[in-house]
């Protein structure tokens, strides 16, 4: 293997391991911080629905960080089975 292909394939195995590591962490605090749901005011009028307005069965709300941990999660995880495919993928060649 050339040094070229070499290092982009550590590059890509730092990046996607940072990827993966920066997710979880913003999981982790997306989890523990709390969701507020307006449950008053403009929130609550529903004049064209058929529906009972009732506090807090709205379903699950997740924080905006805690999606974004999940996106970099996800694009980590993605990454290192690519990584993975292409290093089985060469050893099956040679």
């Amino acid at each position: 293997m050339n040094t070229a292909r070499r290092r982009g394939e550590i590059i890509g195995w730092v990046v996607s391991a940072v990827a993966l590591v920066a997710g979880f962490v913003l999981i982790l605090i997306g989890i523990a911080t709390p969701v507020s749901v307006a449950s008053f005011g403009w929130f609550a009028y529903q004049p064209l629905a058929n529906a009972a307005f009732v506090p807090g069965s709205a379903g699950m709300a997740v924080a905006p960080v805690t999606a974004v941990g999940f996106t970099l999660f996800v694009v980590g995880l993605v990454g290192v089975a690519f990584l993975t495919g292409i290093r089985v993928g060469a050893r099956r060649r040679a």
